[in-house]
């Protein structure tokens, strides 16, 4: 099979890829290649997979997105065109959770402040975690596992919402509460948690309406897309309420930089999408059992 990596891999991230060179020929963009021999090409989070592209590789079998989400590919017409879609979920649970919980508890004792240099040590006062609930907007890999590391810090109290779920598969889990109204989530939380797909369902999920329910003091987390989020509305509301928190892997103009007005925000974290930034996460996104032959 001939395969075709859409964007550049630096040398590290190729050497994921060795267990398919056995039975497969592997190219990049700047090869000599013959489009029509392309059989599977494989993308992260940049590109998009649309009717336009699938023309130039008409013999095409594959998608290969390293990585979870799907909201740039065109499934429709891949399914229209018989391309079977692969991704790899959970591959980088651990590595976003990992994340995720750092930042709960850097922001729970404000040392965003130290990489401001704020040197007052009484700015650091504020929470400490087991004294927080957490409220989790899709009960899935990446959540399931801050759930439980959340759990070692004594957090004793978890509010789920999920529309994909039933009460009865979200309370089997211990200290969990099923949320049947999404208004609940927004007024009674301490801590929100998103990290769910840009789908119809799910976009804006956080508008100005849900804006105006959040608590002064609320800890946002986002590891999703920022679709689901009215940014102009958050940025008021952060600017607003000083002692709001507001933690992001993910912002509305990426691969660019994120607006000038929310990185210079004191309440605001913002790291450079590096959620799945692990050797271990990187390791497992690149397998593909489909592609071994």
């Amino acid at each position: 099979m001939k395969i075709l990596l859409l964007e550049s891999y630096p040398e590290i991230k190729k050497e994921y890829l060795e267990y398919l060179e056995k039975n497969n020929k592997i190219y990049e963009l700047n090869d000599d290649f013959d489009s029509k021999a392309i059989q599977a090409i494989m993308i992260r989070s940049k590109i998009e997979i649309s009717n336009i592209l699938l023309d130039e590789y008409p013999n095409l079998k594959y998608v290969a997105r390293v990585g979870v989400w799907l909201d740039k590919v065109d499934l429709q017409e891949c399914k229209t065109r018989w391309i079977k879609i692969l991704n790899t979920p959970g591959a980088n649970a651990d590595s976003v959770a990992d994340l995720v919980l750092w930042w709960i508890l850097n922001l729970l004792r404000n040392l965003n402040y130290w990489f401001r240099w704020l040197e007052n040590r009484f700015d650091y006062l504020w929470e400490e975690l087991n004294s927080k609930s957490i409220w989790i907007v899709g009960f899935w890999n990446i959540w399931r596992k801050i759930y439980e590391r959340a759990k070692a810090f004594w957090v004793t109290k978890f509010y789920i919402f999920d529309p994909f779920l039933k009460k009865e598969d979200v309370e089997q889990n211990e200290f969990c509460e099923f949320l049947e109204k999404k208004e609940d989530l927004f007024e009674k939380s301490n801590i929100i948690g998103f990290h769910i797909p840009l789908l119809p369902a799910t976009k804006n999920f956080l508008w100005k309406q849900e804006i105006k329910l959040l608590k002064e003091n609320i800890v946002l987390v986002n590891t999703s897309r920022w679709g689901i989020i009215d940014e102009n509305e958050l940025i008021n509301f952060l600017q607003e309420n000083k002692q709001a928190r507001f933690f992001t892997d993910v912002w509305e103009e990426e691969p660019n930089q994120p607006k000038e007005i929310l990185s210079k925000l004191q309440n605001v974290l913002i790291t450079p999408h590096i959620g799945a930034m692990t050797k271990q996460a990187e390791e497992k996104m690149h397998y593909f059992e489909d592609l071994v032959w």
